[in-house]
């Protein structure tokens, strides 16, 4: 229905028009949702949101903090680099003004405020380390610039110091001279002792030596994102009873796995099966399918269009696996990101797919990775 206007629209708006599908089919009438809320449903806390929401124009952070994860550099310094970016270190000068301490005093050098930008430049334990590193010429205006401008051209620049980048050598000092004063406080040091320049050099041997070149990846303009489904019938001993494949468009990854649910009802259903168990590896949309959907729910449409066919008169059964034991519908999405958008049929497995069909008869493992959080 989208042919008339496809010609005079962009690539990015035809896949998002391609995924869209006017519900002619359960006769249901048009309804209202509410756009803030995933669901659909109103709540008080998203119309909370919308009201205290300050659409004044702000200053950017994001090029500010790209710079800081992009600096050569141990993980724990970009670390402590963003939260001096965010400007939540916990200071003497911050200390002070939540009832910590009675002294904003630094204990280090005890000649003014310790404040994050103090201990990091201002103090006299950390000017001595910034004069050898920083050219004579350029200490007045190193020396006078707010903590943001400072940090954000500092890790910008990209000139050599010593043989180092100087971003790294910069980002190396910032950090060396908060653990040394962390240190000195527990009395783990006594002198400052000076490694900025040393610790500068391993981080960039240990970069060269490990440093992996990886594609620029497209900008935003010249990326075309779309959506795919696919899934295949398989009987009970994991043989191959057909499949399909589809390229739907722009859409949200909830709407492609219910295209898919979709699709392979309609097709067991045209295969005359009577009990048919459907593997998803949503737990959003096994929920859907299995608890309902409300209906000012956007995907409300296709989830009664799925029910409708569970309702019928055969036996269905809804589980969710996880990615790794669905590797051949998710092959078969893949593949179909190579052809047309739209539905494609397979009588015969796709030679794509021909391995990942063997490993799924012959029940091979895949390692599975997680992510675990321990709290001591």
């Amino acid at each position: 229905m989208w042919d008339k206007i496809l010609p005079f629209v962009s690539d990015n708006l035809r896949l998002e028009l391609m995924s869209l599908v006017v519900d002619t089919v359960t006769g249901a009438t048009d309804r209202l949702s509410w756009l803030l809320s995933p669901s659909g449903e109103f709540s008080v806390r998203s119309a909370y949101a919308l009201l205290t929401r300050n659409e004044a124009p702000r200053q950017s952070m994001e090029s500010f903090f790209r710079r800081i994860w992009n600096v050569m550099a141990p993980e724990r310094v970009k670390f402590f680099l963003w939260l001096a970016g965010n400007q939540c270190v916990m200071t003497n000068a911050e200390r002070k003004r939540r009832h910590l301490c009675d002294s904003d005093i630094c204990p280090v050098c005890k000649g003014g405020v310790e404040t994050l930008l103090y201990i990091i430049r201002d103090c006299s334990a950390m000017q001595g380390i910034w004069t050898r590193l920083v050219p004579a010429r350029k200490q007045q205006e190193f020396f006078m610039k707010p903590l943001l401008p400072w940090l954000y051209e500092n890790l910008g620049e990209e000139g050599l110091m010593f043989g180092v980048p100087w971003s790294t050598l910069f980002g190396m000092s910032i950090w060396w001279g908060w653990k040394w004063r962390c240190g000195n406080i527990f009395g783990d040091n006594g002198k400052c002792r000076d490694r900025v320049q040393d610790l500068a050099k391993e981080v960039l041997t240990a970069s060269e030596a490990c440093s992996v070149k990886k594609p620029r990846p497209l900008r935003e303009e010249q990326m075309i994102r779309s959506a795919a489904a696919g899934g295949a019938l398989r009987n009970n001993f994991g043989d191959w009873c057909g499949g399909f494949a589809l390229h739907i468009g722009r859409c949200t990854e909830p709407l492609a796995e219910l295209w898919g649910v979709y699709y392979g009802l309609c097709i067991a259903w045209d295969r005359k099966i009577l009990k048919l168990e459907v593997e998803v590896d949503s737990e959003l949309v096994v929920g859907f399918l299995t608890t309902g959907i409300g209906d000012s729910h956007p995907l409300s449409f296709l989830v009664h269009l799925c029910h409708g066919f569970i309702k019928r008169d055969w036996e269905v059964r809804i589980s969710h696996v996880y990615r790794e034991a669905n590797r051949l519908a998710d092959g078969l999405a893949n593949y179909a990101f190579n052809l047309a958008l739209g539905f494609h049929s397979f009588v015969a497995a796709p030679l794509v797919v021909t391995s990942l069909l063997q490993d799924d008869v012959l029940g091979s493992a895949h390692r599975m990775f997680a992510f675990l959080n321990f709290v001591v």
